[in-house]
């Protein structure tokens, strides 16, 4: 009787490769983001809180954007973790959100929106 062992094999080989390979797992948030305070006049400095951490221990970015993105504020450092962000002068009272996304050297990634921010008009 003749017994392939081709599927056996096969089995083997993959069994092998994927040994010791490691399946990257994205960050985590964790805390955050919170603003501080919610509510700014126009030129008003926000502080924005970020806990993260990165279940692999790999190295992370950051990039925080303001949802609408008119009338622009600014960020201290859009590629801090806690970075400040300046209100932006506005005609009428305004909502902002403020956007993070961490991304790990792997690849992984994770998005962060913050509660509304109230820009009032003095």
């Amino acid at each position: 009787m003749f017994r392939s062992s081709s599927g056996v094999i096969v089995a083997l080989a993959l069994g092998a490769m994927s040994f010791g390979c490691l399946v990257n797992q994205p960050p985590e948030v964790t805390v955050g983001p919170r603003p501080n305070p919610l509510s700014v006049v126009p030129g008003g400095e926000v502080l924005l809180e970020l806990e993260v951490m990165d279940p692999d221990g790999d190295e992370m970015q950051y990039d925080w954007v303001q949802i609408p993105a008119e009338p622009a504020g600014h960020f201290s450092d859009a590629h801090a973790r806690n970075p400040t962000w300046i209100a932006p002068q506005v005609s009428e009272t305004s909502t902002f959100n403020i956007t993070v996304t961490v991304t790990d050297n792997e690849g992984g990634g994770v998005l962060g929106t913050s509660p509304p921010v109230l820009v009032r008009v003095q």
